[in-house]
């Protein structure tokens, strides 16, 4: 059983709390020199030894503690302690950025947890919220949006509930301000980002998380076009980082700032921060060929418009992307690589530039799924799908955009998801018109203005924000399932024009048969029927069709829940199952409540 804390224990973890490391640390050094310490004592006193190296260093000496605390809390047969080790080396690998380590620590804490028998005590219910902070972490890492923020959200509820002034609140809001920008909810994402530096009790209170925060914001504000909220934040990160000297965060930051510095066309300030990240690295005898330093060069060569300073430019973004030091500088340098290209594609109007785009985006796509960056990827595939247009491939066109949405929807990136749904219905209704595009052979830029290509290179950039659009409810007209060859199983008309019509519903059924073999086979996930458009979705040996009037993105939903709850639904599903096989088409009437769930889920 777990006692409470001495009042002397209670104390040192007030001064932690409070940002009072060092003083904390002097107390639980006489503490541990204490004669008639408990087992439970000792254990108590290591783990906030622990977390006092963790925020002040060196984390070799807070891993040290981590690693013994895990062994004599087994030793003693104590495992919540052995849980609280498990937390604080995982804080420590993520420091570090060892994210494999990082992720066998969840599951080997979650295996402890589970074998602990479940009470209702404080001591219990804060390590359970712990887990819940470290499976958020990875959920992130994996870009599961949704699902990072349920877990995070249970960590916060229970330690602003229990314990206010609890680092761990700090830590909970740092990762719900990254999982906001990470679903492109950026004023969520600040507002979160304020509430953590209302945390903040002292300049070396976690001052590696508070440089991160600080920098996140900076990214923020860049994509919002608060360019000079932008530039503040970033500053105030170098700072930081320049205090803990956080070498590696200090050179990109050095790069952030240059980059929002020729932004605002601000070019000599851009060049003084050069000059002031070159004397950096000097001082600490670092070569001047690291990614993020050339990067910050080629972009200011680029700035001054001079052949043989693009050319330069072009160069050394060629050496970062051959380098692959850094990941994310590797990104970056691709995407301003393939901006340059793509500007120079727009004033020569030459299709020929495009085949030196297209292997940047290539390699583009690769780091991105590499990172775990869906919103890059999504975008990647948005800018591919634009540039196959501008070749007047409509159908590869429209495969990527399907396939754009599907990554943006699968990671919970909905403002994202809402703008590709609603491209692609833009593409749809141009049909005809890039058709006639393709019979007469227009110009390159006819081709790129209704293409629109602007939008996707701005947020691949960090730029321009997706604002919140409520989609628009579509009109239902028709639900239809069918089994394999086409044969109907079963239909819902949502109009009397599809109830008294047969010879529309036999036309309809004729035209759709010839649209699935055409377009859906080739993984497309809807096509314009006349004025209206159909979804089909497969499963299992059904086919669900939905046809309606006006945007596609709440419409797929729907047809998402609505399939979701029949294959749920084990009367429903067995009904429409014995229908199939024995060839009969089912009538309203003989399926019970079939009708509520479709006017619940289709509103009507």
């Amino acid at each position: 059983m777990i006692n409470p804390p001495s009042k002397k224990l209670k104390f040192t973890k007030n001064l932690i709390d409070q940002g009072e490391f060092k003083q904390a640390l002097q107390e639980l050094m006489k503490l541990k020199r204490e004669e008639n310490l408990t087992l439970e004592e000792k254990l108590i006193i290591q783990v906030q030894k622990g977390w006092v190296h963790l925020s002040i260093g060196p984390l070799k000496r807070a891993l040290e503690i981590a690693d013994r605390l895990y062994l004599q809390s087994q030793e003693v047969k104590m495992p919540l302690y052995s849980v609280d080790a498990v937390f604080l080396k995982w804080m420590i690998m993520g420091i570090y950025g060892n994210f494999s380590i990082g992720m066998d620590l969840v599951e080997q804490g979650d295996n402890i947890l589970k074998s602990i028998p479940r009470d209702d005590s404080l001591n219990y219910h804060e390590r359970e919220a712990n887990m819940f902070h470290m499976k958020a972490h990875v959920l992130f890492w994996q870009a599961y949006f949704d699902l990072a923020f349920d877990n995070i959200n249970k960590c916060l509820a229970f330690y602003e509930q229990n314990d206010p002034l609890s680092q761990i609140i700090l830590l909970s809001l740092i990762l719900l301000v990254n999982i906001y920008n990470g679903k492109g909810e950026l004023d969520l994402a600040l507002e979160s980002a304020k509430r953590a530096l209302s945390c903040v009790k002292s300049d070396d209170y976690l001052s590696f998380l508070v440089g991160t925060l600080y920098r996140g914001m900076g990214h923020t504000y860049m994509a919002k076009g608060e360019l000079g909220l932008s530039l503040e934040h970033h500053k105030r990160s170098l700072e930081i980082y320049n205090k803990g000297k956080m070498g590696w965060w200090f050179q990109e930051t050095y790069q952030n700032i240059i980059t929002v510095l020729l932004a605002q066309k601000n070019v000599s300030q851009a060049q003084n921060y050069l000059q002031q990240f070159k004397d950096f690295l000097e001082k600490n005898k670092i070569p001047l060929d690291i990614s993020p330093y050339q990067l910050s060069q080629a972009l200011i060569l680029k700035s001054s418009g001079r052949m043989r300073d693009i050319a330069e430019a072009e160069q050394l973004l060629k050496d970062v992307i051959k380098n692959e030091e850094s990941p994310y500088t590797v990104v970056t340098a691709l995407i301003h690589l393939c901006i340059w290209y793509f500007q120079e594609f727009q004033i020569s109007n030459k299709m020929e530039i495009l085949d030196d785009i297209y292997p940047l985006i290539d390699q583009l796509d690769k780091y991105a799924i590499q990172q775990n960056s869906p919103a890059l990827t999504a975008n990647v595939k948005l800018l591919q799908a634009k540039l196959v247009l501008l070749q007047l491939n409509m159908l590869d066109a429209r495969k990527l955009l399907v396939e754009s949405q599907q990554i943006a929807d699968e990671h919970g990136l909905k403002r994202l998801a809402n703008a590709i749904s609603k491209e692609h219905d833009k593409l749809l209704e141009e049909l005809k018109l890039w058709e006639s595009i393709k019979k007469t052979k227009a110009s390159v830029s006819e081709r790129l203005k209704l293409a629109s290509v602007d939008d996707v290179i701005d947020r691949m950039q960090g730029r321009g924000e997706i604002e919140p659009d409520d989609p628009t409810n579509e009109q239902p007209l028709l639900l239809l399932i069918i089994g394999e060859g086409g044969v109907p199983i079963f239909s819902f008309p949502f109009t009397d024009k599809w109830q008294r019509d047969d010879d529309l519903f036999g036309s309809f059924l004729s035209a759709f048969n010839s649209f699935s073999d055409e377009y859906f086979s080739q993984g497309l996930d809807r096509v314009k029927f006349g004025d209206d458009t159909l979804l089909m979705q497969s499963v299992n040996s059904f086919s669900v069709c939905y046809l309606y009037k006006g945007q596609t993105y709440l419409a797929k939903q729907k047809l998402g829940q609505f399939i979701e709850t029949i294959q749920n639904n084990t009367s429903i599903w067995e009904t429409l199952e014995k229908s199939y096989e024995s060839s009969q088409v089912l009538e309203i009437t003989d399926i019970p409540k079939m009708e509520k769930l479709l006017t619940d889920i289709f509103n009507v």
